[in-house]
């Protein structure tokens, strides 16, 4: 059941994250990075002839990525209308509620751009990498703020919701046509998010079961703390948002369609299955880490090793609870086999 003052938990009355009207590489080093928390830069890619071309229309900045997209087939998220555009787990958390198919870039903007109406099917490119994608976008979208081995990626769909989620690396999200609402909580919120199986996920990252904008208190009643904590802000075409790793962000889009180019960049993650090269790898990737980003993992590991205390798959039914419940033989063997293919 929904809550009863539903106006309570509108993402539109929560905090802004910090504003920035002009960027330098300097500032973003000397005063956002060391805040750790996310901040806006207005108008930073204002000159980018794609978000130029999204001033003129959407179909316009369509046709312009359309024209430098590669002759590749890329996996494509396909939404049915009834998920009202909240791709995640299914009902019963043993899959997802969207289908996946193989399809031609240009294509499938194509078929993108041609969905004028929620009550259609809702699709969406995710994470396409700018150098096989599109290759002649490369140096149409300057970032300053990152160096030459944080890869762009390109993400472009319809009216798709993704819920609160982590990146294993810091991120600048470039908004190049559309509007979007991203949503904010501290690495400290993770309890209070109800965070679903980690063994299978969406898009890499497992993801809140809360619904944001109809939150269930009577199933999540922990995500009203959540919320005290969150951060939001709607973003235009040229804006971008700085979120480091490993904050919650919830990332809605606004318009019909949408474009955004994201710069991902960190350290090596390894894992390892035995106990002590886990404590030694602990040690390796923690001691470049800022101390807000080695605060952050620690709240993790503390949530879901070390904490006695509560069970951090409560909320999941047994049957859906992968890892996060009784390991068997089985899955022992998959997951050791899964580790490995990570520090190959």
């Amino acid at each position: 059941m929904p809550c009863d003052k539903q106006t309570d938990y509108l993402l539109e009355t929560l905090p802004q994250p910090v504003i920035y009207h002009s960027m330098t590489p300097q500032r973003f080093s000397t005063d956002v990075v060391p805040k750790f928390e996310p901040a806006v830069f207005k108008g930073f890619a204002r000159d980018w002839d794609i978000v130029k071309a999204a001033r003129q229309s959407a179909g316009d900045a369509a046709g312009y990525l359309q024209q430098r997209a590669a002759r590749i087939v890329h996996r494509m998220v396909i939404a049915p209308a009834d998920i009202k555009g909240r791709i995640g787990y299914n009902q019963s958390l043993d899959g997802m509620n969207f289908q996946l198919q193989d399809i031609d870039l240009a294509r499938g903007i194509e078929q993108m751009i041609n969905c004028d109406s929620q009550a259609q099917e809702q699709r969406c490119f995710q994470s396409v990498p700018v150098t096989s994608g599109f290759p002649a976008l490369l140096d149409k979208i300057p970032n300053p703020l990152v160096s030459d081995t944080a890869k762009p990626f390109v993400w472009v769909g319809n009216r798709l919701t993704v819920s609160p989620h982590f990146d294993e690396a810091n991120n600048i999200a470039v908004v190049a046509t559309g509007r979007r609402r991203f949503t904010f909580f501290p690495p400290e919120q993770l309890a209070n998010l109800y965070i679903g199986p980690l063994n299978y996920t969406p898009a890499g990252q497992p993801v809140s079961l809360v619904d944001l904008h109809e939150p269930d208190l009577l199933r999540f009643p922990r995500y009203a703390e959540a919320y005290q904590h969150g951060l939001s802000v709607e973003l235009e075409a040229g804006d971008a948002v700085y979120i480091p790793s490993p904050w919650w962000h919830h990332v809605q889009s606004l318009e019909p369609f949408n474009i955004l180019v994201n710069y991902w960049w960190s350290g090596s993650f390894v894992s390892s299955s035995m106990p002590f090269t886990f404590l030694l790898h602990g040690m390796q990737v923690t001691k470049n880490m800022t101390p807000g980003q080695r605060q952050a993992w620690k709240s993790i590991l503390d949530h879901y090793l070390f904490d006695e205390g509560a069970d951090p798959a409560a909320h999941i039914p047994e049957p859906a609870r992968g890892v996060l419940g009784q390991l068997t033989p089985e899955m022992a063997a998959q997951l050791h086999q899964w580790l490995a293919q990570q520090i190959r």
